[in-house]
C-alpha cells in the first residue's frame, strides 16, 4: 500500500508549438514516433485549391503523470504564391497552441510562403481528469476550416461536500449525531479508497466511516462517509482535518474534510451548527431536508422558537418544547429544515437559521446554511449566420458558462437548407470550454432560405456508459441562418 498519495499534474512535454520545418526555419523536424501520426497527411482537409490541413482531427489523451501522446497539425502550401493563415483557439479551451519560445497561446497567424509545410503543435492546457471538446479554427486566406480537438486527461480524483461539518456544542461524555458527507471520484479512472486519516490536529475526537470500510470507486461514483464527534470531557472547540487514504495516487492534491464541535457542560444543546445542502440542481423542485438536534438534559421543559430571514427553507416545527430528561437520556425535538425549489440562477447562497431557548439557560443558537447551486448555460456567438459564400459553410461558438458539464445537441429547423457539419458534440462541454458548430448552406433551389439551428441539452450519453449530463439552466439557445441562391 503506498504511503505517496498524492501526484502533482505535470505538463511539460504534453504538446503544442508552432515551428516551421526545417528547409523553412532551420528547426528540427517533427519526430514521428512522437505525434507524427497526428500530423500525417491522411485524413486531411483543403480550405483551399492547393493548401491542405493534416489530420482533420485531433484526439490527444495524457495522464496525471504527464505521460502523454505529443500531437501536431501540418499546413502545407503546394501554391508558388504565399498567403496568409492564422489560427484561433476558443476561449476555455482544455488546450493550446506553442509558440516557437515554448509559451502557450491561443493564436498563431503569420504568412504560409509558397511550398511551405508548417508544424503546430498542441499543448494540454487542462488540469482535472475528464474528455473535453473543443476545436482549432484555421483561416488560410479567405477560406475558413474547423478542426475538432477531443482532449483526455485519465486518472482518479476525489472530491468532498461538503468539506467542513462543525457538530457544534455536544453534551460532555456524550457521542454527536452522526453527519454524512459524500465523497465522489470526479476523474476518469477507478479510485480505491482504503479509509480515512488525521492530517491536522488529534484523530481520536472524530470518527470517519465508509460505508464498506473500503471500496472501489468508478468514475462519477459518490458514496456516503459518515462522521461523528465522539464522547469526551467539556473543554475548547476542537478542530481536526481528515483525508482520504487510496491505495493508488490520484490526479491532483487529496480533498481535506474538516470537523470542528466543542464538548460543553450545558443543559441545553442544539446541533450541528452547520447545515450543508451540498450541490443541488438547478432543476431541482427542492425537498431536500436537513436536521437540527435540540436536546434537553435538565429535568425542566425548555421551550423554542425557530425562525430564518430566508425565503430558501421551511422549518417544522417553528416553535414548540423540548421534554425534560428521563434520567441520563435527554429529551429531545428534531428540527426538520426543507429546501424549496432553487430556480435556474446559479450561485453558492449562505443563509442562517436562529435557535432560541428558554429555561435553565436561555441562549440563542445560530445555525448556517449553504449550497449551491449547479447545471450548465450555454451562449451562443454569433447568433445571426449569412453570407455562406466560398465553401458555402459558417460557423458558431458555444459555450457552457455554467458550472457542471453538459451534452449538447444541435438540429436545424430545415436541414435540407442548413446541414449541421464537423460537430463534436458526443463529448462532454464542461464549464468554460467552447464548441464550435459549423453550418452548411446546401439548398438546391433558387431563392432566399431561413432556418433556426438549436442548441440543447442531450437528454442521455451517445453511449450508456458515460455519465449523464447536468441540467439546461436556461431555454435552449438559437442561432438564426440567411442565406441565397
Amino acid at each position: 500500500m503506498s504511503k505517496d498519495r498524492r501526484l502533482p499534474i505535470f505538463w511539460a512535454g504534453a504538446l503544442l508549438a508552432l515551428v516551421a520545418c526545417a528547409s523553412i526555419a532551420g528547426i528540427e523536424d517533427p519526430d514521428p514516433a512522437n505525434g507524427g501520426d497526428a500530423g500525417s497527411p491522411d485524413g486531411g482537409v483543403q480550405p483551399g485549391d492547393g493548401i491542405s490541413i493534416t489530420p482533420e482531427s485531433v484526439t490527444i489523451t495524457t495522464s496525471c503523470t504527464g505521460s502523454g501522446e505529443s500531437r501536431y497539425i501540418t499546413l502545407t502550401n503546394q501554391t508558388d504564391a504565399d498567403t496568409t493563415y492564422e489560427l484561433q483557439i476558443p476561449e476555455g479551451s482544455a488546450f493550446a497552441l506553442r509558440d516557437a519560445s515554448d509559451a502557450s497561446t491561443p493564436t498563431l497567424k503569420g504568412t504560409l510562403a509558397a511550398k511551405q509545410v508548417l508544424i503546430v503543435y498542441l499543448r494540454v492546457t487542462a488540469t482535472t481528469a475528464g474528455t473535453y471538446s473543443g476545436q482549432i479554427i484555421a483561416r488560410v486566406g479567405e477560406r475558413v476550416t474547423q478542426l475538432p480537438v477531443v482532449v483526455t486527461v485519465s486518472g482518479g480524483s476525489l472530491a468532498l461536500s461538503p468539506t467542513l461539518i462543525d457538530f457544534g456544542e455536544v453534551r460532555k461524555d456524550t457521542n454527536s449525531p452522526t453527519q454524512v458527507v459524500q465523497l465522489e471520484n470526479t476523474g476518469t479512472e477507478k479510485v480505491n479508497v482504503i479509509g480515512f486519516e488525521a492530517v491536522g490536529g488529534s484523530g481520536t475526537d472524530f470518527t470517519t466511516s465508509l460505508a464498506s470500510g473500503s471500496l472501489v470507486l468508478d468514475p462519477g461514483a459518490k458514496t456516503d462517509v459518515t462522521t461523528m464527534f465522539v464522547a469526551g470531557p467539556p473543554g475548547p472547540q476542537i478542530t481536526t482535518a481528515f483525508e482520504p487514504r487510496t491505495e493508488t495516487p490520484t490526479c491532483g492534491a487529496l480533498p481535506k474534510l474538516t470537523l470542528k464541535g466543542t464538548r460543553v457542560n450545558q443543559d441545553v444543546t442544539v446541533n450541528p451548527v452547520l447545515l450543508n445542502f451540498g450541490e443541488v440542481d438547478c432543476s431541482s423542485a427542492g425537498g431536500t431536508t436537513r436536521t437540527i438536534s435540540i436536546s434537553n438534559y435538565s429535568g425542566g421543559l425548555v421551550p423554542f422558537t425557530v425562525s430564518t430571514a430566508s425565503t430558501r427553507y421551511s422549518v417544522d416545527p417553528p416553535s414548540g418544547t423540548v421534554p425534560a430528561a428521563n434520567g441520563n437520556t435527554p429529551g429531545k425535538v428534531d428540527v426538520v429544515v426543507t429546501l424549496k425549489a432553487v430556480g435556474a440562477a446559479l450561485d453558492t447562497y449562505n443563509d442562517t437559521i436562529e435557535v432560541s431557548t428558554t429555561g435553565p439557560q436561555a441562549k440563542t443558537t445560530t445555525v448556517a446554511l449553504s449550497l449551491k447551486t449547479v447545471g450548465a448555460t450555454i451562449s451562443v456567438q454569433p447568433t445571426t449566420l449569412t453570407g455562406f459564400g466560398g465553401d458555402e459553410i459558417e460557423s458558431f461558438t458555444v459555450k457552457n458558462t455554467g458550472n457542471k458539464f453538459i451534452y449538447l445537441q444541435h438540429t436545424s429547423s430545415d436541414s435540407s437548407s442548413f446541414r449541421l457539419v464537423n460537430n463534436s458534440d458526443s463529448s462532454p462541454l464542461y464549464p468554460g470550454i467552447s464548441l464550435g458548430v459549423s453550418v452548411k448552406f446546401v439548398a438546391q433551389g433558387n431563392g432566399q432560405r431561413s432556418a433556426t439551428i438549436t442548441t440543447t441539452r442531450r437528454d442521455t450519453p451517445v453511449l450508456s456508459l458515460f455519465p449523464s449530463s447536468a441540467a439546461l439552466c436556461e431555454p435552449a439557445a438559437v442561432v438564426t441562418a440567411t442565406a441565397k441562391r
